[in-house]
Formats: C-alpha cells, structure tokens, sequence
C-alpha cells in the first residue's frame, strides 16, 4: 500500500509540474494564462493518462490548482521561459526531462504544495 501512495503522489505530482509548466509557458509565449478548459484538457492528454473516471476529477482539480502555483512561481522567481530554457525542460517526446533544474525546482515545488494540502490523500 504505501509503494501505491508513494507512486500516486509522485503521479500527481508531475502532473502538476506538467501543467504549472504549461502555464508559464502560454504565459510567456501570449502574455495570458491558460484557460480553465484548455488546463483541463491538457491534464486529460498528460502521457501517464489512466482510463478511470476518478481519474478525471482528480486532474481537473489538480488543474485548478496549477494556475495559482504557476502564478506565485511567476512572481516569486526570475523565471523567464525562453526557447531554450523550454527546450531544456522537456525531452524529444514532450515529457518533463527532470534533469533539467529548472523542471526539477517547479516539481519540488508542486510536491510540496500537495504535501502541505494533503491533496494525495
């Protein structure tokens, strides 16, 4: 049981990183946020997608969690996401490349987001 919880809140965890991600990079490249729909949708076509309806609302609140996190990373940080810092942060197939510092830094943050709302539970 707690090799599956381990797993999950690394999932979630990703994901978040995924979509925080998503969101400073539209926010860069148009000046705008991501939409509701669109971060709903991106959570929807994240590459570890499981099939389960449970599944789905889990993502779409943990999309609605992304904006917020993407905008105090924006804030709080010097973070300027240029094509080749884009580049760094994902690999060939468009999935977050975690040696990358930056990815690493955004998920260390969303994890402890989830940690600290205890949303894996």
């Amino acid at each position: 049981m707690t090799l599956y919880f381990r797993f999950d809140l690394r999932a979630q965890s990703e994901l978040l990183t995924f979509l925080v991600i998503s969101h400073l990079a539209t926010r860069h490249s148009t000046g705008q946020w991501m939409s509701v729909e669109n971060a709903v949708e991106s959570s929807l076509f994240w590459p570890s997608a499981k099939p389960s309806d449970d599944d789905v609302v889990r993502r779409a609140m943990l999309a609605s969690r992304a904006l917020p996190l993407a905008q105090a990373i924006e804030t709080e940080s010097s973070l300027v996401l240029d094509g080749c810092t884009l580049a760094s942060i994902f690999d060939s197939n468009l999935r977050l490349d975690f040696s990358s510092a930056v990815s690493r830094n955004i998920y260390n943050r969303c994890l402890d987001h989830l940690l600290h709302v205890k949303w894996y539970l």
